[in-house]
């Protein structure tokens, strides 16, 4: 491999191995590797929603302490290489391949004892060896998909474990009802382990703590920190114990619940105050309401289950002008408890396809009664001048729309 689309290439080829839980694959490779993870200390982050929002904020308070902060999440949005960053800088071309080569031959030797890995798995390593390589102070680990059986739980001994929030997401792999889901999620805590927890459904509450009480953990409830909050038209701000009246780098009342898993972690690691509003203030998070255009005004929200959705409702509530709303939501979600949630807000919904496996196509949504627009006729045949467009559905729909966003058909319209 010379370059980044022969690691992408490699990557793709793998994802033909689906997801298999697990972590006997794993610990193979990092032994192959002669990794150990535990030796970069780390921060270990679980969760429905707001995974990656809180890694955000997390890692720009480090980087306002003076920090060195590598980050592990997905997907990515605007380039691959946003999964494996330093101080929020994506992982350079050269290293990128270094670390694919490595792992690559470490698949390849491990491979006829331990089956072959997923992309997942493969990509995990690939974090792993680069973090070892470079040494930051600390990194923050994004779960990619439950935590028992996810590939970064080889992680012995986090700093702290995080859990955001729970809901239903992934049933097919993590379970039915929410104490299943939630016993995935709980998996990443290890004994003894720091554990901060965000805004969870009261029924999750005794059974969090008595997991907690067998492995020795110490909880803390990160939403008893929040003293008060507002949106407005200036952004939301937030008032944290200790912390005065900080404007979000990123917007929402969800953001704010976020914000505060970052605010107990950080205190605990001992970062100053002046560096946690920083970071509150410094925060982005590319497809969490995100502004990509003014003029008309047009918003990005990788909101991709009910949950998600829930909390985007609540945000849109505020929007001045009438909402228009244009979305792709996966074959796998809830999609009409998402519709739904939406028509709160808007009777104008649009729904498309884009290039994805998991992607309804335009024939199932047309007979499912869906209000059917194909993508790049959309920005052409609606007039979106006066409105607030929202664009959601899935991540990874959101990054489609931004590349076409981003274009010179769109810019060219925009001058109109």
């Amino acid at each position: 491999m010379r370059t980044r689309e022969d690691v992408l290439e490699w990557l793709s080829a793998l994802l033909a191995f689906g997801i298999k839980p697990g972590l006997s694959r794993m610990e193979a490779l990092l032994t192959e590797l002669q990794i150990d993870p535990d030796t970069i200390p780390a921060i270990h982050v679980a969760g429905t929603n707001g995974k990656g929002s809180t890694v955000a904020f997390l890692r720009e308070m480090g980087v306002a302490q003076g920090l060195r902060i590598g980050t592990f999440t997905s997907p990515y949005i605007i380039q691959f290489e946003e999964r494996i960053m330093l101080n929020g800088v994506p992982i350079s071309e050269a290293d990128l391949v270094a670390a694919a080569v490595a792992v690559q031959e470490a698949i390849t030797n491990i491979d006829s004892t331990v089956g072959t890995v997923t992309e997942f798995e493969a990509l995990t390593a690939l974090a792993f060896y680069h973090f070892q390589q470079i040494r930051p102070d600390l990194v923050i680990y994004e779960v990619g998909l439950g935590g028992l059986y996810d590939s970064t739980n080889v992680l012995k001994h986090p700093l702290a474990a995080i859990i955001t929030s729970i809901g239903h997401d992934h049933q097919a792999i993590l379970g039915d009802t929410l104490q299943e889901i939630a016993l995935q999620k709980f998996g990443i805590i290890k004994q003894k382990t720091t554990v901060i927890a965000g805004k969870l459904q009261e029924e999750l509450t005794v059974p969090l703590m008595a997991y907690c009480g067998d492995q020795q953990a110490t909880l803390t409830w990160s939403q008893e920190v929040i003293r008060d909050y507002r949106l407005s038209a200036t952004g939301t701000w937030a008032t944290y114990e200790g912390i005065p009246e900080t404007r979000l780098g990123l917007e929402g009342v969800h953001q704010v619940h976020n914000a505060a898993n970052a605010v107990v972690c950080a205190k605990q690691l001992g970062w100053s105050k002046t560096a946690i509003r920083r970071g509150l203030r410094n925060a982005t998070h590319p497809g969490r309401f995100e502004i990509i255009s003014r003029k008309p005004r047009i918003i990005l929200d990788g909101a991709h289950n009910p949950e998600g959705v829930a909390a985007l409702v609540e945000r849109l509530k505020e929007e001045a002008k009438p909402v228009i709303v244009l979305c792709s939501i996966l074959r796998d979600k809830d999609r009409e408890a998402m519709l739904d949630q939406l028509r709160e807000v808007t009777p104008a919904i649009y729904e498309t396809t884009f290039d994805f496996p998991r992607a309804r196509t335009l024939e199932e949504l047309k007979l499912d009664g869906a209000n059917v627009m194909e993508l790049d006729q959309f920005f052409d045949q609606t007039d979106t001048t006066n409105q607030t467009l929202i664009v959601t559905g899935s991540l990874y729909f959101i990054s489609t729309v931004r590349t076409l966003l981003k274009g010179e058909a769109f810019t060219k319209k925009g001058k109109k």
